[in-house]
């Protein structure tokens, strides 16, 4: 469906829209000539990349309940669809096809045991994440009522916890991994996203999934697919014994951005600080979001950052300062061949 607050652009309005004199000037020129003059002539590898808005720009359409892969369940007896939901801003592609968005994976919170993509800081961070540029998918993966079988893609992970003879939570846990690496690769498989601008956003048990994915799969001889931020809502690696965050030796680990409750009682605000000491000791940049007196998963629009923003608006500049660093918003020029 269309989203209501925002008028519907065409093609040329969006693309005016996007040169228009204050937001990057001296690009204006050099964008009309990609997407106009040389239209016809570039190839898949001359992307044109779309830095998000500060603020709400676009409209956006949601589309629901898409079928993302699947998963063993019943203890490996049967499988289970996996779905997500995709919130698809309105920014029309060039006539050659090859405009790139920045992704947004936003994985819900429940213990491993309750959630869904539909869970209430989901319904009102997406659409903000998607007005602003963002192709956002929200996902839905195993649970601990489908008694979970991660899958052999994970087997490493899943043996370093216990395999089979792990705690039901922690089998979860990995098969959470599974489902997101699962969904990682069904989304930059899509012709409109810029795989290196992906980012994972989860809150509590979504907060340790992302981390684990993007921080510790290195530790087991897995890859990584590319991510290049983390935002962690109440989550932690503390204890997970499962590898040492932030050693990648390419040194490509994500930037990340860690909001934490300090009267958290579900996710104790220590292991957020572990989290913190862990990221500066390695130089990995951080922004570090303690809310004060808050307890588990605080309100991102009812709390503001150190910078006197709010937390959501924090999160999308944390973004400007490190992942498009040095870039203006709306369209790049296209990247040279070979990039």
């Amino acid at each position: 469906m269309k989203s209501a607050g925002f008028p519907i652009a065409t093609s040329l309005q969006a693309v005016l829209r996007a040169c228009r004199g204050s937001a990057f000037p001296a690009l204006s020129v050099a964008v009309f000539a990609c997407l106009f003059s040389f239209a016809g002539n570039l190839s898949a590898q001359n992307q044109v990349r779309n830095v998000p808005w500060a603020t709400p720009y676009y409209t956006y359409d949601l589309q629901s309940d898409i079928v993302y892969g699947q998963g063993k369940i019943n203890g490996g007896s049967s499988f289970k669809n996996l779905t997500l939901d995709l919130y698809i801003p309105d920014i029309p592609p060039p006539v050659n096809g090859v405009n790139k968005l920045p992704l947004m994976v936003m994985i819900h919170g429940g213990g491993f045991s309750s959630g869904s993509k539909t869970n209430p800081n989901i319904l009102l961070s997406a659409p903000d994440f998607a007005q602003r540029g963002w192709l956002v998918a929200a996902i839905n993966y195993r649970l601990m009522g489908d008694n979970p079988i991660p899958s052999a893609r994970v087997q490493a992970l899943y043996a370093a916890v216990g395999g089979a003879s792990a705690p039901l939570q922690m089998r979860t846990a990995i098969a959470a991994v599974d489902d997101t690496l699962t969904a990682l690769d069904f989304l930059h498989a899509r012709g409109d996203v810029y795989d290196p601008w992906t980012t994972l956003w989860g809150s509590s048990a979504g907060a340790y999934t992302s981390l684990i994915t993007a921080y510790c799969l290195d530790d087991h001889g897995i890859a990584r697919p590319p991510v290049a931020g983390v935002v962690d809502v109440a989550g932690s690696l503390a204890n997970c014994s499962i590898g040492t965050p932030f050693d990648d030796p390419t040194g490509s680990d994500p930037v990340l951005m860690v909001v934490h409750g300090t009267n958290d009682p579900t996710v104790p605000y220590s292991e957020a600080i572990a989290l913190q000491n862990w990221a500066i000791s390695a130089g990995l940049p951080l922004d570090f979001q303690a809310v004060a007196g808050a307890g588990h998963v605080p309100s991102l629009y009812n709390n503001n950052a150190l910078q006197g923003v709010t937390l959501f608006q924090r999160s999308v500049d944390f973004h400007h300062e490190t992942v498009f660093a040095g870039l203006n918003q709306g369209p790049q020029p296209p990247l040279p061949p070979g990039c």
